[in-house]
């Protein structure tokens, strides 16, 4: 069985004596040593002197069971046809279950060969190999079984960073090995780290071994570190411990919570119901005491258990370790319901030594985002936060979850993004220092610190859409993968186009640009799948908001310096842009063959515009005419021509430039348009940010759509009308009149069916 042991003192004392006694796999952090102990050892090695406790290792990652397409819904591909970038020269690593063990409908190799994965035979040419640090198997009866949650995660990694080296470590054979293993991915040259597992015993209310492995490599070894936030909602209760005067239900010495806050009435039971075949988990629960799995961290002075009870009193379930004696205040429990009906018990918590806690707190799985769940906590459900444990991380950034559907690139409802109803909330806080002392003001962490897209495209890991779901948005045979599992490896991979881009900068200056770049997310699912409001700014559900990748990720240094450009509206519609930059040479010193002006229009690509001669050493410039009004990007590549006639980037620039005239003014593009069709508005120079609608008619002066949206422009934007113009709406010319009381602007489009 996987164990967590706490030493008595030298924790390498304890390591070598449970190796002794059969340990395999043996890792030791702080005062934890973590390993597969043989059962028929366990009674020789509670005897030892060198032990203080001894705890099965509970870990779980944080997946769904559906998924998405993050590299459009973040916006990632046009950052990397901007930039240049694929994530070439670093190396991203994740801590999973499993890489290649599991039963899985696909094996690592086959994912080489569909170039899902990097390997000797990945059809794409990134023939360099995964580096897989430690595996596991499950092979343990009491262990969970592998599902290669790991390479999952690694080949949506692939998809956004192709260019990046990966690297995996299981994190799934206990506390002290998982903080090992983050330490040991920092040593192989991982720049990038991301996780999604979570252990019972990591401190709610203290950073603990595996936090403080994540501040350790990224403070010393600049690594950039990317947790999930959990999948757990508001699944959480917590309350200051009311001593209600009556015994416990598993010892009778023990005296109960009092769940009831009033001074009039006291109730010692919290009633749940449990649908057939459902499963209620306290994952864990705690209390306000420090653990002694932190190195210098006395322990607990409380002991508390926690029990499930029928009807009649009678336990069901319980968990009452002697949390003094282990040193770690923290108890899991988990109950089926293996009958044919729902059934209804009552939780009870009671404590059976030591001072009253001024907080409990349990964290608990069974009730899911949507109507039909397995569990129902019926009274005192206080709807507490569930970001705990090593997300919390001062060095970490926690992330969040939207599915694909409900983002801006595949729904133009959400703006930008609506988050699941199961990603979790932030909000508590670190009272205890290293030494177990407490802190004279509680420290805040604000987690999550950002959100990414989840339900996402893979090979084999997750359940795949029906076809016919929410309007055929998902209509392919491949499982999606749902979770904060599936968000966070995205959100790594762009943090790994941005070091790619800026290799000098810090992981805080990585985290900064992807916080700063976010768009503000103001909705989410809560358990009836109902939507409902976020508050706007930095909040403990979304963090500072949905990440996109195009802003947050810089061009390549060793850029053409000086580029800059001015432009200037002419007659009708039109304008021109002035373009200079400066002299070629990228980092090499090497001067380019020539320079290709690429150009892009509000959300449009970039496309190549024109090509020009090399000068040498001298300045360029080219005026661009018959420009529309509007916000227009332009990058600069310096190129050399290979003898075959393709090119090779040596270095490049971009600027932005915006046309403005005196008057507020309309343009669609495309036109002709099909299905997707964008509005650019743009209001003179100094103008303030004003609201607008935007109203549809037809050559014949009808009106055929009213308010297609109605939102807030600020100087120069590109509102996206794709799926917001009736279905019925026929071939031809139609007019787009932007407006407020302040002003009116038109233009017309082309529609083709």
């Amino acid at each position: 069985v996987t164990v967590d042991a706490v030493a008595s003192g030298n924790p390498s004392r304890l390591l070598d004596d449970l190796r002794a006694l059969g340990l395999e796999g043996g890792a030791r952090a702080g005062t934890v040593v973590s390993g597969q102990l043989p059962i028929a050892a366990i009674e020789e090695a509670a005897a030892l002197p060198s032990l203080r406790g001894m705890m099965p290792a509970y870990a779980r990652t944080t997946a769904g069971s559906v998924g998405s397409e993050a590299d459009t819904a973040h916006a990632a591909a046009t950052a990397r046809l901007n930039t240049g970038t694929d994530g070439s020269g670093q190396k991203v690593c994740a801590l999973s279950d499993s890489y290649d063990t599991a039963d899985a409908a696909t094996s690592a190799a086959d994912d080489v060969q569909s170039g899902d994965l990097p390997g000797q035979n990945n059809p794409e040419g990134r023939t360099t190999p995964v580096d897989v640090l430690q595996e596991y198997d499950g092979t343990d009866p009491d262990d969970p079984e592998p599902t290669d949650e790991g390479r999952a995660m690694l080949q949506l990694i692939h998809d956004i960073a192709p260019g990046a080296a990966l690297g995996f470590h299981t994190a799934f054979v206990g506390l002290a090995d998982f903080a090992s293993g983050i330490r040991e991915l920092a040593d192989a040259g991982c720049t990038v780290i991301v996780d999604d597992v979570r252990y019972s015993t990591e401190p709610f209310y203290q950073d603990g071994l595996v936090a403080n492995a994540i501040d350790d490599v990224v403070s010393n070894d600049g690594v950039a570190y990317f947790s999930s936030a959990g999948n757990d909602g508001q699944n959480s209760y917590e309350a200051p411990f009311r001593d209600s005067g009556e015994p416990g239900v598993i010892d009778p010495s023990s005296v109960r919570h009092d769940f009831d806050d009033s001074a009039l009435s006291t109730d010692t039971r919290q009633e749940v119901t449990i649908q057939s075949g459902g499963t209620f988990q306290v994952f864990s629960f705690q209390w306000t005491d420090p653990s002694a799995v932190v190195e210098g961290s006395d322990g607990p002075d409380t002991d508390l258990d926690i029990a499930l009870v029928d009807e009649a009193g009678t336990v069901v379930a319980q968990s009452a370790s002697d949390n003094l004696s282990t040193g770690v205040p923290a108890e899991t429990m988990e109950y089926t319901n293996d009958g044919s009906t729902a059934e209804t018990l009552h939780l009870v918590i009671e404590k059976a030594a030591g001072p009253n806690p001024d907080e409990i707190k349990y964290v608990y799985s069974g009730s899911g985002p949507f109507t039909d769940s397995d569990v129902t906590i019926e009274e005192y459900d206080t709807l507490g936060p569930t970001v705990y444990g090593h997300p919390m991380a001062e060095g970490a950034m926690a992330v969040a979850a939207a599915p694909f559907f409900n983002t801006a690139a595949y729904n133009p409802n959400a703006d930008p993004a609506t988050l699941e109803a199961f990603s979790s909330k932030g909000g508590l806080q670190i009272r205890f220092g290293q030494d177990g002392g407490r802190l004279a003001t509680p420290e805040g962490r604000a987690k999550p610190d950002v959100t990414g897209t989840d339900r996402i495209d893979n090979t084999f890991f997750g359940t795949d859409i029906p076809d016919d779901a929410l309007e055929g948005i998902d209509a392919d045979p491949h499982p999606n993968f749902a979770g904060t599992s599936a968000a966070a490896p995205n959100i790594a991979a762009i943090g790994a186009l941005i070091r790619q881009a800026r290799p000098g900068l810090t992981p805080s200056e990585v985290y900064s640009r992807l916080e700063d770049t976010a768009a503000d997310v103001t909705s989410r699912l809560n358990r009836s799948a109902n939507f409902v409001g976020v508050a706007s700014g930095p909040d403990p559900w979304s963090g500072h908001g949905f990440v996109q990748a195009e802003p947050a990720v810089p061009a390549v240094d060793g850029a053409i310096p000086n580029a800059s450009g001015e432009g200037r509206a002419t007659g009708g519609s039109n304008g021109v842009v002035d373009l200079p930059w400066g002299p070629g040479g990228g980092e090499e010193g090497g001067t380019p063959d020539a320079c290709v002006i690429q150009q892009g229009y509000f959300g449009s690509g970039l496309a190549d515009r024109v090509r020009i001669p090399s000068n040498g050493a001298g300045d360029y410039s080219r005026t661009l005419k018959d420009l529309p009004v509007g916000t227009h990007r332009f990058r600069i590549l310096g190129v050399t021509e290979s003898s075959a006639g393709t090119d090779s980037l040596v270095t490049q620039s971009r600027t932005q430039v915006t046309l403005r005239r005196s008057d507020v003014t309309a343009t669609a593009y495309p036109n002709p348009f099909r299905d997707a069709l964008r509005l650019s508005i743009t209001f003179p120079e100094g103008r303030e940010a004003q609201p607008v609608r935007v109203d549809v008619y037809d050559v014949l002066g009808r009106r055929v759509a009213t308010p297609v949206l109605s939102r807030e422009v600020d100087g120069s934007a590109s509102i996206d009308l794709s799926g917001q113009l009736p279905r019925s709406l026929g071939s031809g010319t139609y007019f787009f009149r932007v407006w407020n009381e302040d002003f009116a602007a038109t233009t017309k489009a082309v529609h083709v069916r």
